[in-house]
């Protein structure tokens, strides 16, 4: 009987997993062709089944600029705008450590002129179903958890993601970075909590924050962790946590990206820190 497949993604883990990648050399070598992806979590990277398959992947995070979060991606690929913000600048290392990313641009009609964004677009159901798209297609790429992480103003598209999708567009998890996390309704501006409409329970996907201890932003500074904590476990979940410390001198503003705010000095570290709860959940 001809098989009508010749790609097997593998969701066992350990000899079970060794099993059937030995089993599909052995059709290889009386001329049949199966093709092994391993599917893996963060322990598991230099297990011996995941060196053996084909091919392997892991978990797919989505990564959400912060500032306007216009990148003015060119036809072939450059990223020309925002260049130095943390997450834009460390896509690498989420690759390096085995992860496909996507850094998206925002679509072009929440861009005004040559430089500007449409007001509050982070916040609309439009922007919300653009992110939603992007997570449909990395679960097209690998087919297991996408995380959306969020830094800065980022924060807020991740939380407005995770409020009002559902299904496959909405994310699996959240890492918010320097996120606006002040709670209440009377403060000014955009904030997860009010992308949330007050209720929690809409942010009910494993969520992680990052924060530097001395982030003098004052929408994102560490003040601000404790009454969201509060906030957020008040709905019976719990929040992974990861602060930091350190780094390198600042040289922008309080709210820019070399500065603690964008954990200047500390890409590696941060890196790691995300990648390593993701590999956990």
């Amino acid at each position: 009987m001809k098989r009508s497949f010749s790609r097997v993604a593998i969701l066992n883990r350990g000899e079970a997993a060794l099993r059937f990648i030995h089993a599909a050399l052995e059709l290889n070598r009386e001329g049949e062709r199966l093709h092994t992806i391993a599917l893996y979590t963060e322990p598991d990277r230099h297990a011996l089944f995941v060196r053996e398959a084909d091919e392997a992947w892991d978990l797919g995070p989505a990564m959400v600029a912060g500032a306007d979060g216009r990148l003015d991606i060119t036809a072939g690929g450059e990223i020309t705008k925002l260049r130095f913000n943390q997450l834009v600048r460390t896509r690498a290392l989420y690759a390096r450590a085995g992860y496909v990313t996507l850094v998206p641009d925002i679509a072009p009609s929440f861009k005004v002129g040559a430089s500007g964004v449409v007001d509050r677009y982070r916040a609309s159901q439009a922007f919300a179903q653009d992110v939603g798209a992007m997570v449909k297609y990395l679960r097209g790429i690998v087919p297991k958890l996408v995380v959306a992480i969020g830094t800065s103003r980022g924060s807020l598209s991740v939380a407005n993601a995770v409020a009002k999708l559902k299904g496959d567009q909405r994310p699996d998890a959240a890492v918010l970075t320097s996120a606006f996390l002040e709670v209440g309704s009377n403060v000014p501006g955009l904030t997860v909590f009010k992308l949330a409409n007050g209720n929690a329970k809409l942010l009910d996907v494993p969520t992680m924050l990052v924060w530097h201890v001395a982030d003098t932003c004052p929408h994102t500074s560490a003040a601000t962790v404790a009454p969201f904590r509060a906030w957020y476990q008040g709905s019976g979940r719990k929040l992974a946590e990861k602060s930091f410390s350190g780094g390198l001198p600042a040289e922008s503003e309080p709210c820019e990206a070399r500065a603690p705010h964008g954990f200047y000095g500390l890409d590696s570290d941060v890196a790691g820190a995300i990648t390593g709860w993701i590999g956990g959940i």
